[in-house]
């Protein structure tokens, strides 16, 4: 297991804290099994921009991050306005069958809090034509979008840390010895550089 203080690195912006408060109830629960607090041999690998990882059940390539006024492919609301971090993702479903985008991607890739805590992100979308993904099948890799709103008092930093669970399949996971892809430790971190894209008003 990683040491609790090599796990993630800090994020620096404010708005980690509370936006921590409303990660979903799976993560948190992975988390309390065996999530970013726990501590004790090697710190985790840390990756930038561009490197694969292959944790099992899916295989990840952040791409690139930023902040902006809409959401990928739209525009600034001006009766709504809001901004967003987005993480640009090439996951690959390695399993055999097809399963949700908002399964394993949204549970295994999450935003790390100042308190290393993992986010999960509130929405998922496909990065070739910004419609909310599907599923993913086998073999298939895919670009994706992972989406996060952000307070109102968000305050631009030029980089953020996201990390990254494992899956190992378990042949009796449960009770009734069902099998399934079983989400593990904390497995990777990645320091991504953050775009400023704020000044836009509309998506490139």
């Amino acid at each position: 297991m990683a040491n609790k203080d090599e796990l993630v690195q800090t994020a620096r912006n404010p708005w980690w804290q509370g936006a921590a408060a409303v990660a979903l109830v799976a993560v948190v629960a992975t988390a309390a099994l065996g999530g970013f607090g726990q501590a004790k041999s090697k710190p985790l690998p840390e990756y930038k921009a561009g490197h694969r990882y292959q944790g099992g059940a899916l295989a990840v390539t952040p791409l690139r991050a930023w902040v902006a006024r809409y959401k990928p492919g739209g525009r600034i609301d001006a009766f709504n306005p809001k901004s967003y971090l987005v993480l640009q993702v090439e996951v690959e479903n390695r399993t055999p069958r097809s399963f949700s985008a908002f399964g394993y991607p949204q549970q295994d890739l999450i935003l790390v809090s100042s308190k290393r805590e993992p986010i999960q992100s509130d929405l998922l979308m496909r990065s070739d034509d910004h419609s909310v993904a599907g599923d993913l099948h086998p073999r298939l890799k895919q670009r994706i979008d992972l989406v996060w709103t952000l307070p109102k008092n968000y305050v631009y930093t030029p980089q953020a840390t996201f990390g990254v669970f494992a899956r190992a399949y378990k042949a009796k996971a449960y009770l009734n010895d069902e099998g399934a892809w079983v989400q593990g430790k904390p497995a990777a971190k990645y320091t991504m550089a953050v775009q400023d894209l704020r000044d836009r008003a509309v998506a490139p």
